[in-house]
C-alpha cells in the first residue's frame, strides 16, 4: 500500500472510532442518568435477596440499551486496534516510535474490546430469569451477586489498562506526528494533553477516590468518576479521533491529485 492508501485508511478508522465512541457513550449517559432508562424501583420493606431481584429484574428489562452501547465501544476499541498499525505506516513506518504506537494502541483496543464482551457476558448470565429448583434460591442470588462484582471489577481494571497504554499510543504518536508534514500542530498538542488527562483519570479512580472515601469529604465520587469517564470517552478520544480522520482525509486527498498539466503559453517551442 502507498502512503496515500494508509492515510485513507487511518482517516476512514479514525471516524469509525470517534462515531462507535460518540453513539456508544451517548446511550450509556442517557441510560445512566435515567433519561431513557428509569431507576429500579426497590420497595423499603424488602430483604437483601428481594433488592438483588430487583436489579437483576431491571438489568433484564432494558438489557438491549446496555448491549447495543457496550457492543459499539467493543467495535470502537476494534478499530484503534487497527488504526495504530494504519498510522505506523501513514506517519514514518521507520521510525522506531512507531513500533511503541502500534503496540499500544493494539493492547489498548484488544484489551478494551475483551472487557466490553466480558461485561456482556458476565451480565447476562448473572441477570438471568433461570433459577435452579433446589431450594436453594437465596444462596444462588447472592452468588450471582458476587459473581457480577467480580466480572465488573476485572473489567474497570482492564479498562483503566486500556486507557493508560492508549496514552502511551497518544505520546508515540505526539513524537513522530509532527515530521510527518501533515499532521497539524493543534492535533499534535491535542493528543499530548489527552494522554496526560487520560492517566490523570485513571489515577483520579484507582488513587484519588480511595483516599477521599476515607476522609470527611462529602461528594458523590462514583458519579464524578462516571462524569470523567463520558467525558473522556464520548467527547474528548472521539475528537482526536475526528480530527485525525479529517487531517489524514484531506491529506491522503491533496497527495492524490494529479499535477496540474502545463498550459500551451508553458510550452517551449520546437526549435527555440
Amino acid at each position: 500500500m502507498t502512503d496515500v492508501a494508509w492515510r485513507v485508511a487511518s482517516s476512514r478508522l479514525g471516524w469509525f472510532v470517534a462515531a462507535t465512541f460518540v453513539v456508544g457513550m451517548a446511550i450509556v449517559a442517557l441510560g445512566q442518568f435515567h433519561i431513557i432508562v428509569p431507576e429500579p424501583e426497590f420497595s423499603p420493606s424488602a430483604t437483601f435477596v428481594d433488592d438483588i431481584l430487583a436489579g437483576f429484574e431491571h438489568a433484564q428489562t432494558h438489557r438491549i440499551e446496555d448491549q447495543t452501547s457496550t457492543l459499539l465501544l467493543a467495535a470502537g476499541f476494534v478499530g484503534l486496534a487497527i488504526l495504530g498499525t494504519t498510522l505506523r505506516r501513514a506517519l514514518d513506518r521507520d521510525d522506531a516510535r512507531g513500533a511503541v504506537l502500534a503496540v499500544a494502541f493494539l493492547l489498548a483496543g484488544a484489551i478494551g474490546a475483551a472487557s466490553q464482551v466480558l461485561f456482556v457476558g458476565a451480565t447476562v448470565a448473572a441477570t438471568s430469569p433461570e433459577y435452579c429448583d433446589c431450594g436453594f434460591l437465596a444462596e444462588e442470588i447472592i452468588s450471582r451477586d458476587m459473581i457480577l462484582l467480580v466480572a465488573e471489577n476485572v473489567v474497570f481494571w482492564m479498562t483503566d489498562a486500556a486507557v493508560v497504554l492508549f496514552a502511551v499510543g497518544l505520546l508515540a504518536f505526539g513524537g513522530m506526528a509532527p515530521a510527518a508534514g501533515w499532521v497539524p500542530g493543534g492535533l499534535v498538542a491535542y493528543a499530548r494533553v489527552l494522554a496526560v488527562l487520560a492517566v490523570l483519570a485513571v489515577i483520579w479512580g484507582r488513587v484519588g477516590v480511595p483516599i477521599l472515601l476515607g476522609s470527611d469529604v462529602e461528594l458523590d465520587f462514583f458519579l464524578i468518576g462516571d462524569v470523567i469517564l463520558l467525558v473522556l470517552a464520548g467527547v474528548l478520544i472521539p475528537i482526536w479521533a475526528a480530527w485525525l480522520g479529517r487531517s489524514a482525509r484531506v491529506a491522503g486527498e491533496e497527495e492524490a491529485e494529479p499535477p496540474e498539466e502545463g498550459t500551451d503559453e508553458d510550452a517551449v517551442p520546437i526549435g527555440g
